[in-house]
C-alpha cells in the first residue's frame, strides 16, 4: 500500500486494521500535513458494500462540521478506485483500550477528567444532531498531556453489526444503551449511556454487566436492557459516593431518566468532590429542623469545599514536583549517555581518553545551560501562563462557531475587503471558514500555544484586470501559489508573444488570523493577514485587555461590521 494515493494523500504507511476498514498514516502534499486515511476494505459483500459506501460517506460529511478540541477533525471524505475513504486529523497519544489493558483501572481524577472531556465533545455533537453510536474506550485517544479525543464520529455501524453470524462481539456491545440493544431508535442520550458504561470501566476494571468467562453477547445483552448493576462504590468502597450518583444517572435503562445533555454529566464529573453525600443530608434533616439543618449543611460543605481545595492544591504541588524530579532525572541520565558517548568516541579516534580540560568544559557548559532553564522555569508565573492558555482555549471556541457559521451562512461583509490585484470589494462574502489550534509544553504543563483562523472572501460577481504580456507570468504564479480560481484572455501579437491578458478573478481569496500565547510576557500577539487590508496586522493585547468583549469585537471586525477592534492594530 505504500505509494498509492487516495485523492491527493500519498499512503507512507498502515497503522492498523479492522474487520471491515483499515487506517493509514499519509501526506497531504499541498499543505505538506500529515494525516490519517481511513478507508473501507474491498472484500466486504456486494450486498452490503453499498449501503455501507453511502453511510460510511453520509455521516462522515456530516461529522467533518463538527470542530472541538476533543473531536477528531475530520478534513476531507471522497471515493478512490470505488474505495471510500476519510482523510482525518492524525493523532498521538495512546487508545483508552490501551490505557485499560496496562492498568485495569485509572486513577478517580483521570477517570472524570477524560470522561468529562468525551462529554464536552458529545455536548457539542448533540448542537449539530449527530449521535456517535460507537463510544468505547478504542474509539478515545488520550495524548501525553492528557487530552482526550473522541475518533469514529460518523462512521460508527448498526448495532448489528458488531456481532458475527455465531453471536460473538467484536466489542461493542458492551457499551450499548439498552435503546441500541433492542434496535430502538437512538438520539444522544445512547451515548451518554455508553461513557457511563466507559466511565464504570475506568474506575472498577469491568464493565457494569459483564460477567467474568462469558463467549457470547446475549446474556450480557439481557442484562443490559433488564438487569441493575453493582454500584461501583459496592465494588471499591473507597471511591467516591459522589460517582453513584453520576452513574444511577448516567446508566438509567430510560433515557428520559439519565442526562438530557452531556454538558451536565460533564460538570458533575469536574465538580465530583463538591457532590455531598445523600446518606449524611437524610441524617441529618432526621434529627434537626430544616432551617438548621441547612445552616449546618452550608457550614459542613464550606468546611469541606475549603479542606478538598487545600488537598487539590497540595495533590497539584506533588504532581508537579515528581514532574520536575523526573525532567531532572532523565536529564542527568542523557548527561551521562553523552558524556559516556564522548569518551568513547575519542578513544576511538586517539586511542586515549578525553582529556579533563576538555570533560571540564564540557561539563560546565552543561551546568549552565540546566541552571539557565531552571531559571527559566522558577521565573514562570503559573497562574498567568494558565489564564493565557485559557484565553486561548475560549478564543478557540469563538472561532470555531464563526468558522461553521461563515462557512453555513456566507456572509456578506458590512465594510470592503481589499483583495490582491483587485482592490477593494464591496459587498464581500464570507465563507470557508477553518479553525485549528496546536499546543505545547510549558513547564511541563500541556497549554495552547496558538490559534489559527483562516477563512476566504469571493466577490459578489468575478473581478477583470488587465496586465501587460511580461507580467502575466509573475500574475499567474502568485494566483496559483494562493489557489485563488482565474481564467485568462490572452492577445498574442504577429510572431505570436503574449502582449496583453485579461484575467478574470472568481476567487476566493484567502484571510488568516493566528492567534499566539506570548508565556513570557503574558500577552495575546495577533498576526492577521489580509484581515479587510492587504498586507500584515499585528497586535498585542493583555490578559485584561482580551477579554470576551474585545474577542467579540474582533469577530464583528471580520464581519465588517464594526471598527472597533481596530485601534489595537493602530497602537502598534
Amino acid at each position: 500500500m505504500d505509494g498509492k494515493r487516495f485523492g491527493r494523500y500519498l499512503i507512507i504507511g498502515e497503522l492498523g486494521r479492522g474487520a471491515m476498514g483499515a487506517v493509514y498514516r499519509a501526506i497531504d502534499p499541498l499543505i505538506e500535513r500529515e494525516v490519517a486515511i481511513k478507508t473501507l476494505l474491498p472484500h466486504l459483500p456486494d450486498l452490503e458494500m453499498a449501503k455501507i459506501r453511502e453511510r460510511f460517506l453520509r455521516e462522515a460529511r456530516s461529522a467533518g462540521r463538527l470542530n472541538h478540541p476533543n473531536i477528531v477533525t475530520i478534513f476531507d471524505v471522497g471515493e478512490q478506485d470505488d474505495l471510500a475513504y476519510i482523510a482525518m486529523e492524525l493523532l498521538e497519544g495512546r487508545t483508552l483500550q490501551q490505557m485499560l489493558a496496562e492498568n485495569r483501572r485509572l486513577s478517580v481524577e483521570t477517570a472524570a477528567d477524560i470522561a468529562a472531556q468525551v462529554a464536552d465533545a458529545l455536548d457539542h455533537a448533540l448542537g449539530f444532531g449527530i449521535v456517535h453510536r460507537d463510544v468505547k474506550p478504542a474509539n478515545i485517544i488520550v495524548s501525553a498531556g492528557g487530552r482526550a479525543k473522541l475518533t469514529d464520529f460518523g462512521v460508527a455501524f448498526l448495532p448489528s453489526e458488531s456481532m458475527t453470524h455465531t453471536g460473538a462481539a467484536l466489542g461493542s456491545p458492551k457499551y450499548m444503551a439498552p435503546e441500541q440493544v433492542l434496535g430502538q431508535p437512538v438520539d444522544p442520550r445512547a451515548d451518554i449511556f455508553s461513557l457511563g458504561t466507559v466511565l464504570y470501566e475506568m474506575l472498577t476494571g469491568r464493565t457494569p454487566f459483564e460477567r467474568e468467562g462469558e463467549s457470547t453477547v446475549f446474556a450480557l445483552m439481557n442484562r443490559i436492557v433488564t438487569d441493575a448493576y453493582v454500584p461501583p462504590t459496592k465494588v471499591d468502597p473507597k471511591l467516591p459516593a459522589a460517582f453513584d450518583e453520576i452513574l444511577a444517572r448516567a446508566l438509567a435503562k430510560n433515557a428520559s431518566d439519565r442526562y438530557q445533555r452531556a454538558g451536565e454529566m460533564a460538570r458533575h464529573l469536574r465538580n465530583f468532590h463538591q457532590t455531598p453525600q445523600p446518606s449524611e443530608t437524610r441524617r441529618a434533616s432526621e434529627h434537626v429542623p430544616a432551617v438548621t439543618g441547612l445552616i449546618a449543611d452550608l457550614d459542613t460543605f464550606s468546611e469541606t469545599f475549603e479542606r478538598q481545595q487545600a488537598e487539590r492544591i497540595r495533590a497539584e504541588d506533588e504532581v508537579q514536583r515528581k514532574q520536575e524530579e523526573e525532567v531532572r532525572r532523565w536529564s542527568e541520565h542523557q548527561a551521562q549517555e553523552r558524556e559516556k558517548f564522548e569518551r568513547e568516541r575519542e578513544l576511538k579516534l586517539t586511542g586515549t581518553p578525553s582529556g579533563t580540560r576538555r570533560s571540564a568544559a564540557i561539563q560546565l557548559a552543561r551546568q549552565h545551560a540546566a541552571k539557565r532553564a531552571t531559571d527559566q522555569t522558577a521565573g514562570l508565573d503559573v497562574d498567568a501562563a494558565a489564564k493565557v492558555s485559557a484565553r486561548l482555549r475560549a478564543a478557540f471556541q469563538y472561532l470555531s462557531e464563526l468558522s461553521n457559521a461563515l462557512t453555513d451562512a456566507q456572509p456578506v461583509s458590512d465594510r470592503p475587503y481589499s483583495a490582491i490585484y483587485v482592490g477593494k470589494i464591496q459587498s464581500a462574502i464570507l465563507c470557508d471558514g477553518f479553525t485549528d489550534f496546536r499546543s505545547r509544553i510549558v513547564a511541563g504543563t500541556e497549554v495552547f500555544d496558538y490559534v489559527m483562523f483562516k477563512y476566504k472572501i469571493r466577490c459578489p460577481k468575478p473581478a477583470t484586470i488587465e496586465v501587460v504580456g511580461t507580467e502575466l507570468p509573475y500574475v499567474r504564479e502568485k494566483l496559483e501559489s494562493l489557489r485563488i480560481q482565474y481564467s485568462a484572455a490572452e492577445t498574442r501579437n504577429d510572431i505570436g508573444n503574449v502582449v496583453r491578458a485579461t484575467i478574470t478573478l472568481s476567487g476566493p481569496f484567502p484571510c488568516e488570523i493566528v492567534l499566539r500565547g506570548d508565556y513570557d510576557r503574558y500577552r495575546i500577539r495577533i498576526d492577521a493577514e489580509n484581515l479587510r487590508k492587504l498586507g500584515v496586522l499585528k497586535a498585542q493585547l493583555t490578559l485584561d485587555e482580551f477579554t470576551d468583549d474585545a474577542l467579540d469585537e474582533l469577530g464583528t471586525y471580520v464581519l465588517g461590521a464594526s471598527d472597533s477592534f481596530e485601534h489595537f492594530f493602530k497602537r502598534l
